[in-house]
């Protein structure tokens, strides 16, 4: 089942994130099994939130990449929130929720 990835960056913003996801997310091409990443601010900081074929997977994901690249970035002072939940159902434009 995919799980929901609700991370919040305290102090985060656009630019900040602009600077991480170039190297995350290469050319905007999410991993293989990704279905949605989407951002944007929230009092106080940035909320991130990604649907990904499991926990495990994304924390993998996070360790070998998202924390390397927050490093580089200088980012080190933005701790990231991560808050999970399996996803029932996802429903996006154009398709039949399936």
């Amino acid at each position: 089942m995919s799980v929901a990835v609700i991370i919040d960056l305290p102090n985060g913003n656009e630019q900040r994130y602009e600077q991480v996801i170039a190297t995350v997310f290469p050319e905007d091409k999410l991993p293989e099994g990704w279905q949605v990443h989407l951002a944007g601010p929230i009092e106080g900081g940035l909320r991130v939130v990604n649907v990904v074929p499991s926990q495990e997977e994304f924390e993998t994901f996070a360790n070998d990449r998202l924390r390397p690249a927050f490093e580089q970035a200088g980012e080190g002072d933005i701790v990231p929130q991560f808050t999970f939940f399996p996803v029932y159902k996802l429903i996006l434009a154009g398709t039949d929720g399936s």
